[in-house]
């Protein structure tokens, strides 16, 4: 019998043995299905929805831009990529590059086009295009401006502006572009932060050299007994480096420093010394982006212009945008250089061959392109803002456009624009336009307070009524200015009362005390800006000469009261009398 039943207990025991080994395996794999079908990332064929772009691999610098996709959001949200609902299946890497802009790289069987139109829909995206790389277009004491190596600074009547703007509050002008050598000796003192978009820091290390030769045109130091001198002079204008690019600049790092750039309000113009021959939605989404935020934006015109080259006439990007002042370049000689790009967009033109400036070791080079045509008018605009810093771009343009030099054909042409910037002339209308307005009313015995304010020497008080006055206040009229106005009053039998500012009163109401003089200033960062002029109308006396900026005007000693004033502000440096006297003392 035991022999009978030993190969029946041997097959027993081995599918007993197979049955407790494979029970734990189809119960692991129970627990893998469940957890597969109730994740809301992954669907059957393993591809993941995108929540994030950490989820994804990093782009790496030789990846293939055609395949890239630039997406500008409308807002800062962590929630803009999952809005896409993009999945794993479509995209392969992914990169932010700012809060509001990302790249991402397409899988090669995904159609970039038909993926761009759906983005494009999303209600979340500003603007999405494909991404792309665009290249370059590469008399104070300083040395290299007296012996005119620097010729260009003459050229444009910078040698007459020099040192004619000082302004308090620094203007800003962002270079878009390569970085900067910080440590150049001519450039240090007139850097502002900008970003380094390529490592995410604030390094801006040029390892190309073109951003610091663009710089050198707006904002080497003047007069400081080397080098050479920016078109900025000793005005406070200083560049804010992004660097967005080397070789080839990223139009994803692009976007995302003009959306930057136009969100600051210490910067008021951009420099883009590059451009392309493709029109692109998000490139040009991010200009109207600083358009509308008052930037004054500058562009080099291109490189393109000799007759050989396939394309010359084309439209050059960003330079051909609404809004942007598109920049030709001319030699030493007026002529165009043969190289500029020429084209319906061409709006001024700037010195661009064999020009000097800074370069990356420290020292000093001469180069040609447009690159170096275009900061020399983004320099313009920025002394014109530090001048008048009520101007708006519109205003800024008129203004350049307006005094060009004419060259070519008569008016605006597609080689020159309206022509060569001439700097000093642009100047004088910025300045003759300023505004700031005095206001004024007195308090005047037995009539009491004006009903309104006078305005820049409008007369306040009275005239052969016997009439005195007894209190003053004085305000400004002030748009894109930032000044104040200070004063004090000497009263009869009172003395100097304290100094009182903006609309306060002083002098007295009610107590029938007189004033016997007055005198008045500016406040404020820009009250070097302006001059104000002020004269008093005295009893016994009559009209006094006009005195300025803090000095007394009236009498003393006298016993005479002041019977009317006339107050005005005009743009520092205007012509005006002041001879005579302004402020009488008995001398017994």
């Amino acid at each position: 019998m035991k022999r009978k039943m030993k190969p029946y207990l041997i097959i027993f025991s081995i599918v007993m043995l197979m049955l407790s080994l494979s029970v734990p395996t189809l119960a692991n794999e129970s627990i893998q299905t469940d957890t597969l079908s109730n994740s809301s990332e992954m669907s059957v064929n393993n591809q993941m929805n995108i929540n994030t772009l950490s989820e994804l691999p990093d782009l790496e610098s030789d990846d293939n831009t055609s395949q890239q996709i630039v997406i500008i959001y409308r807002d800062s949200s962590p929630l803009n990529v999952k809005s896409l609902s993009l999945s794993t299946n479509a995209v392969a890497k992914g990169e932010t590059v700012s809060d509001r802009v990302d790249i991402l790289e397409v899988k090669s069987d995904v159609d970039v086009d038909a993926l761009i139109k759906t983005i494009s829909e999303n209600p979340n995206v500003l603007a999405v295009d494909r991404n792309d790389t665009l290249k370059t277009y590469s008399l104070p004491n300083d040395p290299y401006v007296t012996d005119c190596k620097a010729w260009q600074f003459q050229s444009i009547g910078t040698d007459k502006t020099w040192d004619q703007v000082s302004n308090a509050k620094t203007v800003g002008v962002a270079v878009l572009d390569t970085g900067l050598n910080t440590n150049h000796p001519d450039l240090t003192g007139r850097i502002i932060a900008g970003y380094d978009y390529v490592t995410k820091s604030s390094t801006v290390l040029d390892q190309d050299g073109h951003g610091t030769l663009v710089s050198g045109f707006i904002a080497a130091t003047a007069n400081n007994g080397i080098g050479l001198s920016g078109v900025a002079g000793t005005a406070n204008v200083k560049i804010a480096p992004y660097r967005v690019g080397a070789k080839g600049l990223s139009v994803a790092n692009i976007c995302a420093a003009l959306m930057d750039a136009a969100d600051r309000s210490d910067i008021k113009v951009i420099n883009m010394s590059y451009g392309g021959y493709d029109y692109n939605n998000s490139e040009a989404a991010a200009i109207q982006y600083a358009k509308d935020r008052g930037k004054v934006l500058v562009a080099s015109s291109g490189n393109e212009g000799e007759a050989n080259d396939p394309k010359t006439g084309l439209s050059s990007y960003p330079a051909s945008y609404d809004g942007v002042i598109s920049v030709a370049a001319t030699t030493r000689f007026n002529d165009r250089a043969a190289f500029s790009q020429y084209n319906t967009m061409v709006d001024l033109a700037a010195p661009g061959e064999d020009v000097y400036t800074t370069s990356i070791d420290g020292d000093y080079i001469n180069d040609s392109g447009t690159s170096f045509a275009s900061p020399i008018v983004a320099g313009a605009c920025g002394v014109l803002l530090a001048a008048n810093g009520s101007l708006n771009a519109d205003q800024v343009e008129a203004a350049l456009t307006s005094t060009a030099l004419d060259l070519g054909a008569p008016g605006k042409d597609d080689y020159f624009g309206y022509g060569l910037i001439q700097l000093d002339r642009a100047l004088a209308t910025v300045i003759a336009d300023k505004s700031l307005t005095a206001l004024y009313k007195t308090h005047i015995q037995n009539l009491g307070w004006e009903d309104v304010f006078k305005r820049n020497g409008e007369l306040s008080g009275t005239s052969g009524l016997g009439y005195r006055l007894e209190a003053i206040q004085i305000a400004l009229d002030n748009p894109g200015y930032d000044v104040g106005v200070t004063y004090r009053t000497h009263i009869q039998d009172v003395g100097w009362q304290e100094w009182r500012n903006n609309g306060d009163l002083s002098g007295t109401s009610g107590a029938g005390l007189r004033l016997e003089a007055i005198e008045i200033n500016l406040t404020g960062p820009d009250a070097d800006q302006f001059d104000i002029y002020y004269r008093t109308h005295v009893e016994n006396l009559g009209w006094l000469s006009w005195a300025a900026n803090g000095e007394q005007s009236g009498s003393s000693g006298y016993g005479y009261r002041l019977e009317s004033i006339e107050i005005m502000t005009l743009p520092k440096g205007s012509t005006f009398n002041t001879s005579g006297d302004a402020f009488i003392v008995n001398p017994t």
